[in-house]
């Protein structure tokens, strides 16, 4: 490819050198040599700023400053207008062949559908009123109201997720839902519900049990969406949906004691905040109901010392500091795709217990202290024994398995001996030439993992399975066939030129070569389907898409070659 091509816009700062900080001017010293001249590629239609990966692309305002609010969250909930997604083992409700929506797409219920299920009744369920909960003189109003804003019933996980408010006449985002308290947002909700919850010490099947069975005898199902086939034709706002649901659902679920006590915690701000029992200790008698088993109290509250609280304990630092583990997390991921120095090759590894044949970018976690830059340095070596120089980011994906965010990245490496012996976690890595690569893109436009697979790679993934062929059986019901058929096309509405997971390009490539005398190479390896962000650097590399900037002592050819 053209070396002019191939160069990225960068910044130039013409501010004063001498009126900078002196590592500043040491910056600008170094950049200070002539840019090149312009090319034809400029910074807005460069693919890599614009990608928008599957599970990204919500659509929903969050209204993050209105979930301690219980009358709104309570309108919110009984609106006509709400919709619900319900999980099994974190896996999403889809239509069936019968349901009156496109097999395999997403399927939400009203509330009026989920309302006794959830025990609810027409003022909602959020909140200490609802909950029979009274503040006791001993609290006051300030510390009850941060103890119980946007509190849930105990035994139900359930999430607010946002409002749609596309389509609506506000003039800004969530202005219409600052009417005040209890009014109906004007929009559509969105909540969360796992089907499948459980609370701790309790065997018992849950509450939305007789709805989960009920959906499955109607033809609904619980698919994993990465075995899904026809999940890459959702639209972007679903996926991104069920990412944000999966993930905190997730979280909900794994979040049942204190970490700084290991006292039971309880649910806040409409599912988004957990809190530890002890908030509510001074409360064991005027709301004995919802206190008392959180707290683990039998009829009476005898061998507290003065100093302690009821349960004979000491008060727990969390009621009085600001804790990260009250509130959901997210875990920072870098995957990479790293080119050969030449920029003719593609670093691609496979750990053993993946299918045959299957390869993707190396990645890792982010460690503490760590830049993008040096994560994605640090993981290539520890991996694969390659060195890397130059990083440019790419675009990034939330990937709710259970809740990290891939922050895609692009190297080039400066050497290409490989040695898998450092951390012994790949089974084999190499550097793909390009024909290879598209080979294997084209390949797995519609190529999704099947579950056994997943069930090798994931091992949750086969725990839940089994639970799930125990509960079908159970109503009768024949067990999941092994994957979902493939119906209907692969496209993925709003993805900008450079995206792999546009595969309408795949779809005209392919008619290109059948009207040609061009033959396409049968692919010798696999790589993940268009919905992972993996498949996406990889393309983006392979089909001149994505580029790498030259840094001001390199020529383009250089640096920067894709």
């Amino acid at each position: 490819m053209r070396a002019a091509a191939l160069q990225c816009l960068r910044i130039v700062t013409r501010a004063p050198l001498l009126s900078a900080p002196r590592h500043t001017r040491t910056l600008r010293l170094l950049a200070a040599a002539p840019p090149p001249r312009p090319t034809t590629r400029t910074m807005a239609t460069f693919p890599s700023f614009t990608t928008s990966n599957f599970y990204a692309g919500n659509a929903l305002n969050r209204l993050s400053w209105l979930r301690p609010d219980s009358a709104f969250l309570n309108a919110a909930l009984t609106s006509s207008q709400a919709r619900f997604l319900l999980l099994q083992h974190l896996n999403p409700l889809v239509h069936g062949a019968k349901t009156g929506g496109a097999e395999g797409t997403l399927a939400t219920l009203s509330f009026a559908e989920v309302q006794a299920a959830l025990g609810a009744s027409e003022e909602g369920l959020f909140g200490p009123a609802l909950n029979g909960l009274k503040r006791p003189d001993a609290i006051n109003e300030k510390d009850w109201a941060r103890a119980t804003d946007g509190l849930l019933p105990q035994g139900l996980c359930l999430v607010f997720l946002g409002v749609d408010e596309r389509g609506t006449k506000s003039s800004l985002p969530g202005q219409v839902s600052k009417s005040g308290a209890g009014a109906t947002p004007d929009g559509v909700p969105y909540f969360a519900i796992s089907v499948t919850h459980r609370a701790p010490g309790h065997s018992e099947e849950g509450p939305l049990h007789d709805l989960e069975a009920k959906l499955l005898k109607d033809g609904y199902d619980f698919v994993d969406t990465r075995t899904l086939a026809q999940a890459g034709s959702w639209e972007a706002s679903e996926a991104a949906l069920v990412a944000q649901a999966r993930s905190l659902i997730d979280w909900a679920e794994r979040q049942h004691y204190c970490p700084a006590c290991a006292r039971r915690q309880y649910a806040l701000w409409g599912g988004y905040k957990r809190a530890c029992a002890s908030s509510l200790a001074h409360a064991h008698e005027t709301s004995a109901d919802f206190v008392r088993p959180l707290l683990g109290l039998d009829s009476s509250a005898a061998g507290a010392k003065e100093d302690q609280l009821v349960d004979g304990r000491d008060e727990c630092p969390t009621t009085g500091t600001l804790s990260n583990f009250s509130y959901p997390r997210t875990d920072p991921t870098v995957i990479m795709g790293i080119v050969s120095p030449d920029g003719e090759g593609i670093l691609l590894g496979r750990q053993k217990k993946w299918p045959p044949g299957f390869y993707s970018c190396l990645a890792g976690f982010l460690e503490p202290g760590e830049s993008l830059e040096e994560a994605v340095r640090r993981e290539v070596h520890e991996e694969a024994g390659v060195e890397v120089g130059h990083v440019t980011y790419h675009s990034s994906q939330p990937w709710p398995f259970p809740a990290n965010l891939m922050m895609g990245a692009l190297g080039q490496a400066t050497t290409q001996t490989i040695r898998l012996d450092l951390d012994n976690e790949l089974e084999d890595a190499r550097f793909f030439s390009r024909a290879e690569v598209l080979a294997a893109i084209d390949a797995s436009a519609n190529w999704t993992l099947k579950k056994h697979d997943l069930g090798k790679i994931d091992e949750n993934v086969a725990a839940r399975q089994a639970k799930v062929d125990e509960e079908r059986k159970r109503l009768g019901l024949p067990p999941r066939p092994a994957n979902a058929p493939a119906r209907g096309r692969q496209a993925f509405q709003q993805k900008d030129p450079g995206s792999v997971a546009n595969v309408n390009s795949v779809a005209e490539r392919s008619r290109s070569r059948s009207t040609s005398s061009e033959r396409a190479p049968r692919a010798a390896f696999k790589i993940p389907g268009p919905t992972a962000i993996a498949h996406v650097l990889i393309a983006a590399w392979a089909r001149g898409e994505a580029h790498l900037a030259s840094t001001p002592s390199e020529t383009p050819s250089a640096r920067g070659r894709m």
